[in-house]
């Protein structure tokens, strides 16, 4: 009653159009802080729900968005504007903006598909689009993926559900298929015999599925020996570098020839 009084009082004084101002100018300055108190307690609560981070920042990012459209709203009926013709002015115009905008809509919408159908997480390792790398951030219009070389890449979301995904971290364990080329005057026993020991004696090669070795190809100038082991994901690469370099060494002590190309040139006198 008290506080109604008041107003009546400045209303009184200032008149309509004053009155409007002085009460847009509040609603302006406290919305503001009230904004970002709702912020606030919004990333707190989402924060603490058992919840995926992804869908917890997309989720975040959509009630932001909702809530500066309010605090718009309210602002602008506090400064005396009416709401009916201006909320008609505000579909006019959003029928003409969305036909405008009607990729990033589309960007929106299938943002909001990566988030239900989950083809990737935030933190996962993915290929798309020729690109590959880690997601940092999915948003409402694209998604963020930090490559190897620490770019930063930003991809439609559209262009994202329009290929195909190739998501690295998935599954826990990844299979690993190395070749290695041996010469024709090779023990095809001795060399299946030392790919398996060095596969067996890494610690970082899963035992089950045990790892195998086949004579997969005869090429032109080598027998081509496949080896295929299992391994945890992000063990992957240091894996491969490290067997890599043990097989060079192994070869080289049981006298096996890695053949190379040659070029003979003959010269007619």
């Amino acid at each position: 009653m008290f506080l109604s009084t008041v107003m009546d009082n400045i209303k009184t004084y200032l008149g309509d159009a004053l009155f409007n101002v002085f009460t847009g100018l509040i609603a302006l300055v406290i919305g503001f802080f009230i904004v970002k108190l709702l912020k606030l307690i919004l990333r707190r609560i989402l924060g603490r729900l058992p919840i995926n981070m992804t869908i917890s920042k997309f989720l975040l990012s959509l009630l932001n968005a909702s809530i500066y459209v309010i605090y718009f709203l309210v602002v602008l009926s506090s400064f005396g504007i009416p709401m009916t013709g201006f909320l008609t002015l505000i579909g006019s115009i959003g029928v003409a903006v969305g036909l405008a905008l009607k990729d990033s809509l589309s960007n929106i919408a299938n943002g909001i598909m990566l988030v239900v159908m989950r083809p990737f997480k935030v933190g996962d390792w993915i290929s798309v689009n020729g690109i590959e790398g880690n997601v940092i951030a999915i948003n409402m219009v694209s998604s963020v993926i930090q490559t190897g070389d620490n770019k930063v890449i930003t991809i439609p979301n559209n262009s994202i559900l329009s290929s195909n995904i190739i998501n690295y971290d998935a599954m826990s364990t990844r299979r690993i298929d190395m070749s290695f080329g041996v010469s024709y005057d090779s023990d095809i026993d001795a060399v299946k015999k030392a790919l398996l020991d060095l596969a067996r004696n890494n610690d970082k090669i899963l035992k089950d599925p045990a790892p195998i070795c086949v004579l997969a190809e005869q090429a032109a100038s080598s027998l081509i020996f496949k080896l295929r082991f299992w391994v945890k994901n992000g063990d992957n690469w240091t894996t491969q570098w490290q067997l890599n370099e043990d097989v060079v060494k192994k070869f080289n002590e049981l006298g096996i020839e890695i053949p190379y190309n040659q070029l003979d040139v003959r010269m007619r006198g």
